[in-house]
């Protein structure tokens, strides 16, 4: 199928619509990232919550601890280890209209006396406070790699002794010059609508540079690697789905041109999901108390697809 090229021009970014463009095909909870179906009959909500419940059960957390969440996104991660885990919680945005709903969200939950919640729109290299925890859900790929060493060394000089850092981020296996220009070029008409497929990394490697050897660099050991790529290829068909049943408001919302160009990235995305060209990997990040003692790299384990259910 061909896909008509839109003019990048009329492509609006993510921070220029609405959220209401956005509530078209993301779940109730607004979580715009890969999700985890561990039943077959799961909603994109639920998958959504799976997927976030696996994060934070690898932070360690404890009631009364603050967690950091870089690229809060709409706070669905944050509020969730507010409500379950009683952690509090400072979400950074750079995004206004992110931050106005997570803002709306905490204050309803600081009537209800809930855990102390701050959202900020500022950067990492901003933060003034000293978290216990930290999270970075589908943010990472969307730094320039030379972004990479700083963001982890602040991770790590940041976290007390056994802090642990959770990144679940967008990776390019086995990537090469031939096989990165060919998966961007697929994407090119609509480029940053989900994420930027020509900067991304390989879980590990040194040429270029993996993700792995980022987070070793900076001092942390690699506890724990998880795989759910094929998991990303049901939520983005989710996400069409829903966009193609919403075609009407959304076009109202945004624009014809940035309708198909979200049609585009998701479709041509899932394809390189289903292919292995792209996949999503947590890496449990932990910050040892005796670094100098050595701690067997883990292994990457794919979590199973087998109980995906296609969307209707």
């Amino acid at each position: 199928m061909t896909v008509a090229t839109p003019m990048l021009g009329a492509i609006r970014s993510c921070d220029e619509l609405p959220d209401e463009f956005f509530t078209q095909f993301l779940d109730p909870t607004r979580t715009y990232s890969c999700a985890l179906w561990t039943h077959p009959d799961d909603t994109l909500e639920q998958a959504q919550f799976a997927k976030i419940d696996l994060a934070l059960d690898k932070c360690d957390l404890r009631p009364g601890m603050t967690l950091l969440d870089v690229g809060c996104g709409w706070g669905s991660t944050m509020l969730r280890a507010m409500d379950d885990y009683g952690v509090n919680a400072i979400g950074l945005t750079g995004n206004r209209h992110q931050y106005r709903y997570v803002r709306d969200q905490l204050v309803d939950r600081l009537i209800r006396g809930h855990p102390y919640g701050g959202v900020r729109r500022q950067g990492w290299e901003e933060l003034g406070r000293r978290p216990d925890r930290i999270v970075c859900i589908g943010r990472l790929e969307h730094f320039h790699s030379k972004r990479y060493p700083d963001f982890f060394d602040f991770a790590y000089r940041t976290l007390p002794e056994d802090g642990v850092l959770l990144v679940q981020t967008v990776v390019a296996p086995d990537r090469s010059d031939t096989d990165q220009t060919r998966v961007a070029a697929a994407d090119s008409t609509a480029p940053e609508t989900i994420f930027p497929v020509d900067r991304l990394l390989p879980p590990t490697g040194h040429n270029p540079k993996g993700v792995t050897e980022y987070a070793e660099d900076a001092g942390f050991t690699i506890t724990r690697l998880e795989r759910l790529g094929q998991h990303y290829t049901t939520t983005l068909q989710c996400w069409t789905s829903a966009l193609h049943e919403h075609r009407d408001r959304a076009i109202d919302l945004a624009g014809p041109d940035t309708y198909n160009a979200y049609i585009s990235s998701m479709t041509g995305c899932a394809d390189h999901f289903r292919s292995g060209q792209l996949d999503v990997v947590q890496f449990t990040c932990t910050k040892l108390a005796a670094p100098h003692q050595p701690v067997p790299r883990s292994l990457p384990r794919d979590i199973p697809a087998t109980v995906i259910a296609e969307p209707a």
